[in-house]
């Protein structure tokens, strides 16, 4: 059977505060969880779910002020009818719920069943067509803020379920979702958003962690050549952020950003980018050598 966990999702947060949505895509993590799929059938839906919730809560940040606008038409053009709309919301709500549980559950009866449960979800390279234009960062000096708040759900710090027999203490670069993860036990992972250079995209994919800097700063010579990096000579508007991790393949970088908005996108400079605060969070859980694997 086919789950396209975009449009049930949609149905069911429809109108949701970020509560309650949290609530709900918490709820669908759980069902996964609890199936009776194999590890790369729950990793395969589990990846169509966090898409899912990627392309839902970009959606709603970006139609935010146009839906309160129209709310508030609709409430007052009809007050006395208030009460009767927000009574249809709430049986609506419920339906959806139901439904969605309902989806899940016999998506994952598939294997038990005899028959194959099927995964519906628009291929990440294609749904990131519109995403890849280079995103230009902030001025040199220019201090865009430390924290994920502003961003979309799915690219704020969180940890997640992440099933993988690479060894806790790991991490992962999804190249194509822009996520980086650490890999904690009991099949879960402490996720990031991140940016990501055009000459990061491609390349190898096992790696390890061989310094670590505060405040790194570029020289003036040579920004593309991890050489010329000074320890300790940024400042909240520095391109590279607050901290980073160098890794054993010249130009090949984890960092921080004075520009937020850039995470999620294709960026200008650096190798792969975390804001500020995510940044200094990965920099206290990694020592030298950590293994670092990059997937597409």
């Amino acid at each position: 059977m086919d789950v396209d966990y975009f449009v049930v999702l949609s149905r069911a947060v429809a109108g949701k505060d970020a509560a309650a949505r949290d609530k709900i895509y918490g709820d669908a993590h759980a069902l996964l969880r609890r199936s009776r799929l194999s590890r790369e059938a729950v990793a395969a839906h589990t990846a169509a779910l966090e898409a899912a919730i990627g392309r839902i809560e970009d959606q709603l940040a970006d139609d935010q002020s146009e839906r309160a606008a129209e709310v508030q038409e609709v409430l007052s053009s009809g007050g006395s009818r208030a009460p009767l709309f927000a009574g249809i919301a709430a049986l609506a709500a419920v339906v959806i719920a139901a439904g969605l549980g309902y989806y899940i559950y016999i998506a994952t009866r598939g294997e038990g069943t005899g028959t194959v449960a099927r995964v519906t979800t628009t291929s990440p390279k294609a749904a990131r067509a519109s995403e890849d234009a280079v995103v230009a960062d902030l001025s040199p000096g220019t201090d865009g803020g430390s924290t994920g708040a502003g961003l979309p759900f799915a690219l704020q710090r969180q940890v997640v379920f992440y099933r993988t027999t690479i060894v806790p203490g790991s991490i992962v670069i999804d190249r194509d979702n822009r996520f980086l993860y650490l890999i904690d036990a009991n099949n879960s992972a402490r996720r990031y958003g991140i940016g990501i250079a055009q000459e990061c995209l491609k390349g190898g994919s096992f790696f390890k962690v061989t310094n670590k800097m505060e405040w790194p700063d570029w020289k003036a010579a040579d920004k593309k050549d991890a050489g010329s990096l000074l320890a300790s000579a940024g400042q909240p508007g520095s391109l590279l952020g607050a901290r980073a991790l160098l890794l054993d393949k010249p130009g090949l970088l984890i960092h921080g950003t004075n520009s937020p908005k850039t995470i999620g996108h294709l960026v200008a400079s650096g190798c792969i980018r975390l804001v500020n605060d995510d940044v200094e969070d990965l920099y206290r859980r990694v020592s030298l050598d950590t293994r670092v694997v990059f997937v597409s």
